[in-house]
């Protein structure tokens, strides 16, 4: 959120369109951020998105310890799930990318958290500003992806 704060303090920015965008925990740290503060105009979150349910599963990448340090927001799995505190963000613009072989997020965790995401944007009347898109391929945002995530993210931050 300081970050935030010194860029929209800078006097080339205008603070009115700041937008975060992050690959894996550089995700985690977009839709967090997004969900934190009005500083962040629109967000492209790509490969860091599920339910709790699907990422705790047996075998998975949060019961291994990788990522882990992520859910130490003190007793926030007691009340919100990842979905959840992504969606404080709305009705903001945001972009959530997941590859269908992304082997840390399974696409049925993906998909349900996309879910609970669209129904809240909807119910604020900001289904248009939610964009969710599973790519071919794995962990990765790759030439074709950022190309598309960047045009989108140019049409909500230069028309603001």
């Amino acid at each position: 959120m300081r970050s935030a704060e010194f860029v929209a303090s800078l006097r080339q920015v205008d603070p009115e369109r700041i937008g975060a965008v992050g690959l894996s925990m550089g995700s985690h740290r977009t839709w967090m951020l997004s969900a934190a503060t009005d500083r962040i105009a629109a967000g492209i979150a790509v490969c860091w998105l599920g339910t709790t349910k699907a990422l705790m599963a047996p075998g998975n990448n949060q019961t291994k310890g990788h990522s882990a340090y992520s859910m130490l927001v003190p007793n926030l799995r007691n009340y919100l799930d990842y979905p959840d505190v992504a969606a404080i963000a709305c009705p903001k613009p945001m972009m959530f990318y997941n590859g269908e072989k992304d082997g840390l997020f399974p696409v049925a965790g993906v998909l349900d958290a996309y879910n609970t995401m669209r129904k809240i944007w909807e119910s604020q009347g900001a289904g248009d500003r939610l964009v969710t898109k599973i790519w071919p391929g794995g962990h990765v945002f790759n030439v074709e992806m950022q190309e598309e995530a960047f045009d989108w993210l140019d049409t909500h931050l230069q028309t603001k």
